[in-house]
């Protein structure tokens, strides 16, 4: 990154406003980490369907798609095994205040998961969700509304105009 960039992100405050961004950016990953991962179907009576990546595996016809449902499948066992501690985490400190978690001075959950950690499910869910794709799209490209683009440009540009003057320390 330019030094004039680096320059003024830190005269604005950006620093903090990163860290802020940071910490809001991973909760907001671990929370729909934790709703992809979720049961099909909620404890209400009666049940509200959630969709998720279990529901999928169940309503993929087995009889239409017996190989693919069989990949699927595998592949939702070792998701579901391995984000137990992001839907715990979710559950006890993000989504609900757990009393005995919120009073312990040093709680234990969350402590394996690390943005590393974050990125490896990231991938496992990804190549869950393209192997479903691939068989519908036979690997063609799907471009949709919304898809995500670089506004690091836009933002610099909107610093550099709205910069309110920070006196050097």
């Amino acid at each position: 990154m330019e030094a004039g960039v680096v320059a003024l992100l830190n005269r604005t405050g950006a620093p903090e406003f990163f860290v802020l961004l940071q910490e809001f950016l991973v909760d907001n990953i671990i929370l729909s980490i934790a709703r992809l991962t979720d049961k099909p179907e909620s404890g209400r009576k009666p049940p509200q369907e959630n969709a998720t990546l279990s529901r999928l595996v169940r309503e993929l016809s087995e009889q239409k798609y017996p190989e693919l449902h069989t990949r699927l499948n595998e592949k939702w066992k070792r998701i579901e095994k391995m984000t137990c501690p992001i839907r715990l985490y979710r559950h006890k400190l993000l989504a609900h205040a757990d009393k005995v978690e919120c009073l312990k001075a040093n709680t234990e959950l969350g402590k394996d998961i690390s943005i590393k950690f974050i990125r490896e499910v990231l991938e496992q869910i990804a190549d869950f969700l393209d192997t479903f794709d691939h068989e519908f799209t036979k690997g063609g490209e799907t471009d949709y509304p919304g898809a995500p683009r670089d506004v690091t440009d836009d933002f610099i540009a909107y610093l550099q105009k709205n910069v309110v003057k920070v006196p050097e320390k």
